[in-house]
């Protein structure tokens, strides 16, 4: 029964992430996804040929190669004549359990019982790094990279021939999937260091330049790239990109690099002790160590070469790195219970157990809202497209500048879209219907955002359609829109309306996750100026629409928006 418990409590974490992640997806590309059908736009007219689709594969794509992303984009096209974006978010997931896997398996070499192992998922499997997760390129890059350094790892700890060469092909892939994937070579070397074997250490070395000079023949510099203004900027991205696992709480940046400060203060007592190997008289070390070390070893190769380049922009703090600060959490802790007496004792283990898994559901508490509403989001989206052929999940200007592969992508069904939530006669007649119209507590908030750019700095304003009042809280697996009429056009839009999200002590107490009313988020040039009619929409999972009529209008204009 011991044994059997915490395989449940295992399985059934890993389930949940993988549902979770399933039910937030949605087949429509965001931002940096464009470049699958940019890649199939390229290469569909069957004109490029051999030569020209491999040149259209390694092409630089925002400083990096995406070329494993590419084929298996490919390989879906070829198969199906579409892409499916829903699809890669789900090979996500079973990419970061396997991943997981590698955690369990240099866990289990040390030979403790079972129950240790508890707290890492609750450590791992949560929407921090919901970039990744919930996000089709992002998630592949990093996921994908990530998979391939921890097989090289796993080959080269055989210590056979054919998988020291198989784990150079896994280092080679890592690096074309995205562009930190290149350091997967360093921390290999750093494993046979560890291991003092300096002839495959040497050769790993020359297998690195030699894909290097692949990776940066036809490179182009990225506009992200930039070197510090301060050391404590540096040290601050450094650390912060190692311990953001921390950055739920408040004051993130501190917390982060204090507790990143921690786990590599950490990491350096256990690499003197893999070190002793040098010395007279070596320490012994728990089987798994080296392995553990070395996916810690790239973590902490990646965090120096992203704070070198990133930080002069501000720290690292970014959910889509925040997969390896969940793993560099979670290999801490398995690295402590590993070599101190304390954490296995009875006491301190139910303690750390406790924590984890209120961190596990304080991290579902923080960043469901941020996932809902991105779902919500391209959900709104599918219709704009599909009606309108606009999109408010990214600046106007990025579908402007996309509009050659965009729009023929299209027609020619490689960019597909499922059906929309709702159809453009149903929201007239919605429009139609005379009835009770919600007008209480309606405003305007606008943010004015100060973006860092390498070129100069960019000011924006944010402006934010809300009420927390009306319409009443919708119900958590509701989503949610703001639909607006062009008085002029007659054209409908739709645009994610989640409402905000309750607080820790009314969601223990009541059970509701949201408050009532609505908050939506427009950029300047997102509408085209005119009037506009307003009203909320909610739709179930089961597809059953509530339509609330807005009793004031939108005007946009030059300088902005306001209500009349």
């Amino acid at each position: 029964m011991l044994r059997f418990l915490p395989i449940v409590a295992i399985c059934t974490v890993i389930l949940l992430f993988i549902l979770y992640n399933f039910h937030f997806s949605v087949d429509f590309p965001f931002q940096d996804d464009f470049l699958f059908i940019q890649f199939i736009h390229a290469i569909s007219g069957g004109k490029v040929g051999f030569t020209g689709l491999i040149g259209e594969m390694f092409l630089t794509f925002n400083d990096h190669k995406a070329v494993v992303p590419r084929f298996i984009s490919l390989i879906d096209y070829v198969l199906t004549g579409r892409l499916h974006l829903r699809f890669y978010i789900l090979l996500v997931s079973l990419n970061l359990t396997y991943i997981f896997y590698f955690l369990y398996l240099n866990f289990r070499k040390a030979n403790l019982p079972l129950y240790y192992f508890v707290p890492v998922p609750f450590l791992f499997f949560h929407p921090l790094y919901h970039e990744v997760s919930t996000w089709a390129l992002t998630g592949m890059q990093h996921s994908y990279l990530t998979a391939f350094t921890v097989t090289a790892i796993i080959l080269v700890s055989r210590g056979t021939k054919p998988a020291f060469y198989g784990a150079m092909l896994c280092c080679f892939l890592a690096t074309f999937t995205h562009g930190n994937g290149i350091l997967s070579f360093p921390a290999i070397i750093f494993f046979f260091l560890c291991h003092k074997d300096f002839r495959r250490a040497i050769m790993t070395a020359v297998f690195m330049f030699l894909c290097l000079s692949v990776y940066l023949a036809g490179y182009e510099s990225g506009q992200a790239g930039n070197l510090p203004n301060n050391a404590l900027m540096f040290f601050s991205s450094l650390f912060g990109f190692v311990g953001s696992a921390m950055s739920l709480w408040a004051m993130p940046e501190l917390v982060s690099a204090i507790w990143g400060l921690v786990i590599v203060g950490c990491m350096v007592l256990v690499t003197r002790r893999v070190a002793s190997i040098y010395f007279k008289k070596p320490e012994p070390i728990k089987p798994g160590t080296i392995e553990l070390l070395t996916l810690f070893a790239f973590i902490f190769i990646s965090s120096t070469v992203i704070a070198v380049f990133r930080s002069w922009a501000g720290t690292t703090i970014a959910s889509r790195f925040q997969l390896y600060a969940s793993l560099s959490t979670a290999i801490f802790y398995i690295f402590l219970v590993f070599y101190t007496d304390f954490f296995r004792r009875k006491w301190v283990y139910v303690t750390v157990l406790s924590l984890s898994i209120f961190y596990w559901a304080y991290s579902h508490y923080r960043f469901t809202g941020a996932v809902a509403a991105k779902k919500t989001t391209y959900l709104a989206d599918i219709y704009n497209w599909r009606n309108n052929r606009s999109m408010y999940s990214v600046e106007r200007s990025i579908v402007n500048y996309g509009r050659f592969y965009l729009f023929p992508g299209y027609e020619k069904g490689y960019f597909w879209l499922p059906e929309a939530v709702v159809e453009r006669k149903e929201l007239d007649s919605m429009f139609a219907v005379t009835g009770a119209v919600v007008d209480e507590g309606l405003y305007i908030e606008t943010w004015d955002i100060h973006r860092i750019m390498r070129e100069g700095n960019d000011d924006i304003v944010f402006y934010f359609v809300s009420s927390n009042e009306s319409p009443p809280r919708k119900h958590f697996w509701d989503d949610r829109f703001l639909v607006m009429r062009d008085t002029s056009t007659g054209i409908i839009s739709l645009i994610n309306a989640n409402p905000k999200v309750e607080t820790r002590k009314n969601i223990i107490t009541t059970g509701n996750y949201y408050k009532n009313g609505f908050n939506t988020l427009l950029r300047e040039k997102d509408l085209d100026p005119g009037t506009y009619d307003l009203g909320i929409l909610d739709v179930s999972g089961s597809g059953e629409k509530t339509f609330y009529r807005l009793g004031r209008t939108l005007v946009c204009t030059a300088h902005g928006y306001v209500l009349k």
